[in-house]
């Protein structure tokens, strides 16, 4: 069924603001998805504090219109949906989780980090980038690393003494 004009405008209107206050957002290329699927992923998008959304293309193309974007937009064929939220990693990670889950079903086909478009592939290289505990734990590690090889060459040392 059609929408209505009224109904449209409130889709673009939503769909204008989530995407220019989001930090990243993913465009998803879905098809086949079972209901099951979708709203396993759904769930665990909310929980993440991830928003997705299904909408017209057209709708969706004048609400990035709306927020000139920078750079060059990626064709969007098929159903498409965006995942956006207020980190600049986590959409893109999740989805690409359920990507590697529901092969040939769901697809990063682009997404807009800091106001720019990005490819596909520069969004799944994203997606694979560590949590930001983990980065903040492997550096310092390597941090310590020198500290840890003094106190083990100190230690060394005062055991040939003794």
């Amino acid at each position: 069924m059609p929408l209505k004009k009224e109904q449209k405008k409130v889709i673009l209107d939503s769909l204008t603001e989530n995407i220019g206050g989001a930090e990243s957002t993913v465009f998803v290329k879905f098809g086949g998805l079972t209901v099951a699927d979708s709203n396993a992923m759904r769930s665990n998008l909310r929980e993440k504090g991830i928003s997705y959304f299904v909408s017209k293309k057209t709708l969706l193309k004048r609400a990035l219109n709306d927020n000139k974007v920078e750079g060059d937009m990626p064709v969007l064929e098929g159903q498409v949906a965006v995942a956006y939220g207020k980190d600049a990693v986590l959409p893109a990670r999740t989805i690409a989780e359920f990507q590697s889950k529901l092969k040939d079903k769901l697809a990063i086909v682009g997404g807009i980090l800091s106001g720019k478009y990005m490819s596909a592939s520069e969004m799944i290289a994203l997606s694979k980038i560590p949590s930001r505990e983990v980065l903040l734990s492997q550096l310092l590690n390597i941090m310590n690393a020198p500290v840890r090889g003094f106190a083990i060459a100190l230690d060394q040392i005062s055991k040939k003494e003794a």
